[in-house]
Parts: C-alpha cells; sequence; structure tokens
C-alpha cells in the first residue's frame, strides 16, 4: 500500500467518524473537508468540453483597467438546517480603484476548491483541477461520498464576465500549479501525480509533456529567468526542472528537508527564495529558507524568518523586497529584504489568516483576501498591505466568505455591466443553524458540502 493511499485511507475513516457524530447529533449539518491525496483513485466525473468561442483579440493596454478575479474556495452557504461549508461555484471581482468587491453574474462551470488559475496572454483566466465533493449533511443527503478531484479546466472571459468548459485535463488534479510560459502555453502539474501537461491556447487543448521524478502535492513551480521552471517540495527534497526547448524533466539540486505548505518567490538576481512550510502535512511549522540558484543548480541555506509558518503566502514587492504574510493560526507578516538578507516584522494583520490569496496591485499595495482564520472558519474579510507606510488596512467584505480560492489579476475595460454589487449584509443564521465545524489544521481531513454556490 503506497503512502499516499494509507493517507487517504485513514482520511476516509476519519470521515466516516465525522458522519457518526452527525446522527448522533439528530443529523445536523456538519461538514468536513477530506485533502486529495491520490487521483488514480478516485477520477473526476465533471465532463468538459472545448469551448466553440473564438479565441478572442487582445484589446490594447491603455483601453483597459486592472480588476482581481477571484473564484471558487470553501465558504457557507443556506440549508434548511441551517449554514453549511460548501465548496464553491461562484466568483467576483475586486475593483482597486472602488476598493470594492462584487459578485459575478456567472458561476463557473463546476465546484472547485484547491484549483489553480492562470491569466493567458490573451487576457483570458484558465482555470484547472480542484476538489468537488466531500461529505454532505445527512439530513437531506445519503453522504458521505469520496473527494473528487477533477480532470476538468475552464476559462474566464473578461469581456464577457463568462466562464466556458475547456478540454479535460490528461490527469485529475487536486493543489495542481499552473505556470505560464514564455510561449503563451501552460504547465500544469503535481496536485498528487507525476503527470504533467501543456495547455495550448490556441488549440484550447492539453497535452502530456512526459512526467516528473516524483509524484508531488502541494508542490511550487517557478518560471526562471531562462525560461524553465523549477518545481520544489511537495513530496520530495530533490527538486526539478522543465525544460520546454526540449519537453523534458531533469533532478537538480537537493533542499534539506522536504517542504509542503511553503513558498517559492523569484527574486531580481534570478534566485528562488523558498520559505517556510512543513517537513509533513501535520507537521510543525519551518522558520527555515533556502535559496535556490539556477546557475549552480543547488540550494544553500537562507536566514531564518522571524516566525514558523505553514500556509503563508509570499509576494515580491516592487522595491525587490518580499512579503510573507500569515500561516496556520497566525496574523503576523515579515519582510524578506534580499540586501540584508534578513527577515523583518511588519505590522500585524487584522485578523489570522491561511489558506488565503495575496495578489500585487499596480500602484504596488497588496490585496489580502479571505482565508481560514485562529478558529478554522472561512473569512469574507480582506485588507491591503501598503509597502510605502508597512501598514496593513480594512478594504471590505468579499460577497461571501471563501478558503482555498484563487485570486488573479485581470485587465477590463471600465464600465463592464456583468457584475451584482456586494450584499449589505450577509444573512443571519437561525437559532437551529450548524455552525461552520473547525477548520483542521494543513493536512488535516477536510472538505465539504458540494450544494449550492
Amino acid at each position: 500500500m503506497t503512502v499516499a493511499a494509507a493517507s487517504h485511507i485513514s482520511r476516509l475513516v476519519t470521515a466516516l467518524a465525522v458522519c457518526a457524530l452527525i446522527i448522533a447529533a439528530g443529523g445536523r449539518a456538519v461538514a468536513a473537508r477530506a485533502e486529495a491525496q491520490h487521483p488514480a483513485e478516485h477520477g473526476a466525473t465533471a465532463v468538459a468540453t472545448v469551448s466553440a468561442t473564438p479565441t478572442p483579440r487582445p484589446t490594447p493596454m491603455s483601453a483597459l483597467r486592472p480588476f482581481v478575479l477571484i473564484t471558487g474556495g470553501i465558504g457557507t452557504i443556506t440549508v434548511p438546517t441551517g449554514e453549511s461549508p460548501a465548496v464553491l461555484n461562484t466568483a467576483e471581482i475586486y475593483d482597486p480603484e472602488k476598493k470594492q468587491f462584487m459578485r459575478l453574474a456567472h458561476t463557473l462551470t463546476s465546484r472547485r476548491d484547491e484549483h489553480a488559475a492562470v491569466r493567458l496572454k490573451d487576457g483570458r483566466v484558465l482555470i484547472v483541477g480542484g476538489v468537488d465533493t466531500v461529505l454532505v449533511p445527512l439530513v437531506a443527503f445519503s453522504g458521505p461520498s469520496l473527494p473528487s478531484i477533477l480532470d476538468s479546466a475552464e476559462l474566464f472571459d473578461p469581456s464577457a464576465g463568462t466562464f466556458t468548459p475547456a478540454a479535460k485535463m490528461d490527469a485529475s488534479r487536486a493543489k495542481p500549479t499552473a505556470t505560464l510560459l514564455r510561449d503563451g502555453s501552460v504547465l500544469v502539474v503535481g496536485g498528487s501525480t507525476d503527470k504533467a501537461e501543456l495547455y495550448d491556447p490556441a488549440a484550447g487543448k492539453f497535452s502530456p509533456t512526459g512526467a516528473m521524478g516524483s509524484e508531488r502535492y502541494r508542490q511550487t513551480a517557478t518560471l526562471l529567468p531562462d525560461g524553465r521552471v523549477l518545481i520544489v517540495g511537495g513530496g520530495n527534497r530533490r527538486a526539478e526542472l522543465y525544460d520546454p526547448a526540449t519537453a523534458k524533466w531533469s533532478y537538480t539540486g537537493e533542499m534539506k528537508a522536504n517542504r509542503i505548505f511553503h513558498t517559492a518567490t523569484l527574486l531580481d538576481n534570478g534566485t528562488v527564495l523558498i520559505a517556510g512550510g512543513s517537513r509533513l502535512a501535520r507537521g510543525t511549522p519551518l522558520d527555515t529558507t533556502e535559496i535556490y540558484d539556477p546557475k549552480t543548480g543547488s540550494f544553500t541555506a537562507g536566514p531564518n524568518m522571524v516566525k514558523g509558518r505553514a500556509g503563508q503566502t509570499a509576494t515580491l514587492l516592487k522595491d525587490g523586497r518580499v512579503l510573507i504574510v500569515g500561516g496556520h493560526g497566525d496574523n503576523s507578516a515579515e519582510i524578506y529584504d534580499p540586501k540584508t538578507n534578513a527577515f523583518t516584522l511588519t505590522t500585524p494583520l487584522e485578523v489570522a489568516r491561511y489558506g488565503h490569496t495575496a495578489t500585487l496591485l499596480p500602484d504596488g499595495t497588496v490585496l489580502i483576501a479571505g482565508g481560514w482564520n485562529a478558529e478554522f472558519r472561512p473569512l469574507r474579510s480582506a485588507e491591503l498591505y501598503d509597502p510605502k507606510r508597512d501598514t496593513f488596512s480594512p478594504v471590505g467584505n468579499m460577497t461571501q466568505a471563501r478558503a482555498g480560492h484563487t485570486a488573479t489579476l485581470i485587465w477590463a475595460k471600465p464600465g463592464i455591466d456583468w457584475l451584482k454589487p456586494t450584499p449589505t449584509a450577509s444573512a443571519t443564521p437561525s437559532a437551529t443553524a450548524t455552525k461552520t465545524p473547525r477548520r483542521a489544521a494543513p493536512g488535516s481531513p477536510t472538505h465539504a458540502t458540494n450544494i449550492g454556490g
């Protein structure tokens, strides 16, 4: 039995135990989120077809304004028994100019959590993989069901505000990486598989491009200055390189320890900062860092962070420094300065976050949105980091709470009319509503209902 299979069985046993507790409590709507481990055992059932919509011609950038597209994740919905966790198919837009979140009128073609999204050269956004189902309230459904790991993909068109199915991938993937290459194609890897594939936007198809040396889950993928892609962590201390020129994989340097829930950031000097994470899914957050040098193909020890972190975000700022935000149960943030090769704490966030997103905006500020709070509940709140003032400030709420979502900087014409404004107040659960269950630490059994959105 493989480690991945054993881990999945352990999570399933835990899920069944949760179901027993639900029955004993009178069928209250409680859901647990199960981490996907082996797509070969649980293929997706969703069917996607290639969109017949022609590839749109890019609009001149001078006629466009920046927005942030936020998709999917885990949130909560209203069910007959109250509030229940749910895998979401909804999406929303953040407008940096108005500092406002607005609900998109159209939804994704599939409910998705732990998916990946990347902006294509023509301005569209490719969304791939993720997880859909898990456990459902026994009051209304027969549940439980095994995690549904998706092999489907879809495209978002900013000019129309619509999502359309794309071709199926070659493999089902949970928490994959999607990297835009220099030629405009997208390299999709990992998600509990060693398979790799390329998406061709012109042809609208995925095609296999060899296999990595090992299966990886929650790995990082970094486009290097020479066009190669560095794959780090996710189940193996040895890193790998993909060379688009030859379509071949090769091992490169070896880290001091395996890392998952870590970050990888390309620095201005061409090296890559690997920060934090944990050795195991439920391991202690690491404060260590390593620097990968593409010229030598080796890792060297970097300075320690001020705090150990897993599930944090890392954002390269316009001045070359790196903003590290949050982590499991953590509301702190710190800055890495390559000039001093040291980390320093910034002012704290308004609330602890992990599983959130961090998006660099054109004005140099960073949008921090959603995630799980210290009580393991999804957040609606968002905040902006201002590097000039070294401060975080509230910037309103998303249209609904989300964690495990994606946030992608896009460009669209002003005056778009495909949005729904944020509700003035969120629905108040009834006295009999089931409370959102506490979120497990990274790597613990999870996943929620796949109804609504």
